[in-house]
């Protein structure tokens, strides 16, 4: 026995095939690159963005000298009753397999952009480079410590990933320099929904919000961006493309459903006939 299937089912069924499949147009990166091009090695990238301490920051600072007695008094440990008077926050690491306690205490700098350093008692690091920081706190010292070396890293170096990605939220850069490509890995990466074309950062400099929207599909726009390199405290949000809005619709949902149960039961007729 034959079955002949309407018109209308077809239709519906070809409509269904159709809308579940999502185009490469809208998910694929440097789509203005052909697959034949080789690497010219042309220099389109940004240069990375060299990070200064302000308020709200949480600096590790660590002493080391000809002497490692005469330097401990500028270290002081967790341990010690005394760093409470120094010490102003501790930090946590987020990375790709989650957030990880670090135990370290660091410097949380004040609203004037200062720190309160043992012996050497209140010192101003507002707007300095960490290269800078280190210069200052070694001059500092150089009176009492004998070859003093200062090395000084950010415990709260973050930014912030939001919308259709894999796994939003803010996340702690332990080597302070991330690039947007390195931060969308970070978070999993970009879902099917999201607009690769229309990715914003959001950023904060001189207590003036600045917005930059960078198109994925274009490498030369994306390397030479000066968003291309995240700074801290950066925000980069991932708009859903309109067909997310088809998808999250739970009606339409409902009915897609039906529709497959259908479709299954008609697919069980033409077997058995």
């Amino acid at each position: 026995m034959k079955i002949t299937l309407p018109y209308g089912l077809i239709a519906t069924i070809t409509l269904l095939i159709f809308s579940s499949c999502a185009s490469t147009k809208h998910i694929a990166y440097f789509q203005d690159i052909s697959n034949n091009v080789k690497d010219t090695s042309e220099s389109l990238s940004s240069s990375p963005a060299n990070p200064t301490i302000g308020p709200d920051d949480i600096l590790l600072i660590t002493v080391s000298g000809a002497s490692p007695q005469a330097a401990a008094p500028y270290n002081p440990s967790s341990s010690d009753q005394s760093v409470q008077s120094y010490i102003g926050a501790s930090s946590t690491v987020e990375g790709v397999y989650g957030r990880v306690a670090d135990t370290r205490l660091g410097y949380l700098v004040d609203a004037s952009g200062g720190i309160n350093f043992p012996v050497l008692g209140k010192i101003n690091l507002n707007g300095l480079t960490l290269v800078q920081a280190q210069d200052t706190i070694q001059h500092l010292l150089e009176p009492s410590l004998k070859s003093a070396v200062v090395a000084i890293r950010f415990l709260n170096y973050k930014i912030t990933i939001l919308g259709e990605v894999s796994r939003p939220g803010t996340y702690t850069i332990p080597n302070q320099q991330i690039t947007l490509l390195q931060a969308l890995g970070l978070a999993g990466d970009m879902t099917i929904f999201g607009k690769r074309a229309n990715v914003m950062v959001i950023r904060e400099k001189n207590g003036e919000r600045q917005f930059g929207r960078i198109d994925l599909n274009n490498s030369r726009s994306l390397f030479t961006s000066p968003f291309y390199y995240l700074q801290q405290n950066d925000v980069v949000y991932v708009e859903p493309r309109k067909s997310k809005l088809w998808n999250t619709d739970q009606a339409t949902l409902r009915n897609v459903s039906i529709m497959a149960t259908i479709l299954s039961a008609v697919s069980i007729l033409v077997t058995r006939f």
